[in-house]
């Protein structure tokens, strides 16, 4: 999959932009608020409908204006050409594909895939554990899309469950709702750990490839309170929970409390990885995400915004030929002064200044 063209309208600060993207690798110079990273953002809102950067779809609209536009032509694999387009207008949002209204998110998934990679994204390592979970739902969701159904469904139990918590109720009652979140928490967490071990696996056999045995590396993941057993096994290993939950009136166990650590040289990164080893195990982790999906689902686009800037050139030449050898369309946006990866990139690219 080859992206060949982007439109803009309405979106940031292009009032209109279209941009020629005909090329495996694109650098994309510019100065700061020149809108580098709102290209990169209108390429992932395509694929994930959301921004990487806000979770309102107003503010991602132009001044003075009140709707927004994006329209990507691409290639797939087999030179299929494509057209994908996003509008959004009065809070409403209409995909279609090849000018056909997409439905579900399954149909757009086969067809787009984006894997961003961004400064927030050092939040995987230094952020709270919802974004972690986020990221390992999204990364499930780009090969399986059923995922978005399971975890409404878990959503929309864990918010009953907690109601029957705000006051007094029934043991069946309790134990009803336990049972329901129970069962889907197993479900998503099974999901997780699957897709951890594979992101560990690609991760591991990447540092070999690359650095030799210089790197140990680990994916942790982590349950409030562990699911592995039979829902009577748990029940009666948690005999106090009942009252602690309606002491609380929240639920105390479920995926929505899971979490996963990186551990980096036996060590948890947050804690003792530097601000460069940070870096490098989310390039990592994210190029880990590109070949897994490359083998399930084929080739996927890969967005980094600004995200090679603070390596030195050695590990800098060292990345780019890792990323160069990845069999996915690269589009990179960088200062235009300060960083040398257009003399770095050995292969075919095309420089975009905005």
């Amino acid at each position: 999959m080859q992206l060949t063209k982007l439109k803009l309208q309405n979106f940031r600060c292009f009032k209109q932009k279209e941009l020629a993207l005909d090329a495996p690798i694109i650098l994309i110079e510019g100065d700061n608020g020149s809108g580098k990273t709102s290209i990169l953002e209108a390429l992932h809102f395509l694929c994930y409908l959301r921004s990487f950067r806000t979770h309102l779809p107003r503010e991602l609209i132009n001044f003075d204006d009140d709707n927004f536009f994006i329209q990507a032509e691409f290639c797939d694999n087999d030179a299929t050409k494509n057209e994908l387009s996003v509008g959004f207008q009065n809070k409403k949002r209409s995909v279609k594909f090849n000018q056909r209204a997409v439905t579900s998110y399954k149909e757009l998934i086969d067809h787009f895939r984006i894997v961003t990679l961004c400064e927030d994204d050092l939040q995987l390592i230094k952020g709270a554990p919802n974004e972690r979970r986020s990221f390992i739902d999204q990364f499930i969701f780009l090969h399986d899309p059923t995922i978005i159904t399971a975890l409404r469904t878990y959503r929309n139990i864990l918010s009953n469950r907690n109601a029957l918590l705000q006051q007094p109720s029934t043991k069946d009652m309790y134990e009803l709702w336990t049972k329901q979140l129970w069962e889907k928490t197993v479900e998503i967490q099974t999901k997780r750990i699957e897709h951890l071990d594979l992101l560990e696996k690609e991760m591991r056999d990447l540092c070999t490839e690359f650095f030799g045995s210089e790197y140990s590396i680990k994916l942790e993941y982590n349950q409030k309170k562990s699911s592995e057993m039979s829902l009577g096994s748990f029940l009666s290993e948690h005999e106090q929970l009942n009252h602690d939950e309606h002491r609380m009136r929240r639920s105390l166990f479920g995926a929505h409390l899971d979490d996963f650590a990186i551990i980096f040289q036996h060590k948890k990164s947050r804690t003792y990885a530097s601000r460069g080893q940070q870096k490098l195990l989310v390039l990592l982790l994210k190029i880990a995400e590109i070949k897994i999906l490359a083998r399930l689902k084929g080739p996927s686009i890969f967005l980094l915004d600004d995200f090679m800037t603070d390596f030195d050139k050695p590990r800098l030449e060292r990345f780019i030929n890792l990323l160069q050898s990845l069999d996915c369309q690269l589009i990179f946006t960088t200062p235009l002064q300060g960083c040398p990866l257009d003399q770095l990139l050995k292969n075919e690219h095309k420089t975009i200044v905005v």
